[in-house]
């Protein structure tokens, strides 16, 4: 259960990312008052930042941890943390993410 929680938190902060990376840069084409917050854009920037720097170090993300480390104490998986851990974790090269949250980082 706890270990859920901490996926649903984690997949929570994985959408306002990708959200923001595609949502900003249309508001702001349209000219929409709320891609001005300045909460908003320093929290997002704030979480590209470390996602970033977690890539380029090799560091796994905190959140990944106590997931794991809560799921090797009950390692029964529910419905919900089998495909929010599908949707959230790819199974690609380091050098993939290092690349994509470099271009997201910049991007943003």
């Amino acid at each position: 259960m706890a270990a859920d929680l901490i996926l649903i938190l984690h997949f929570c902060i994985v959408f306002f990312v990708v959200f923001g990376l595609v949502a900003l840069p249309i508001g702001y084409l349209k000219n929409y008052s709320w891609t001005r917050n300045i909460k908003f854009r320093v929290a997002h920037m704030l979480l590209m930042g470390i996602i970033t720097l977690e890539a380029i170090l090799g560091i796994t993300c905190p959140l990944t941890i106590i997931e794991n480390t809560l799921r090797q104490i009950d390692y029964q998986q529910s419905f919900v943390s089998y495909w929010l851990s599908h949707f959230i974790y790819w199974d690609l090269p380091t050098y993939f993410f290092v690349t994509l949250y470099s271009a997201c980082f910049i991007w943003s």
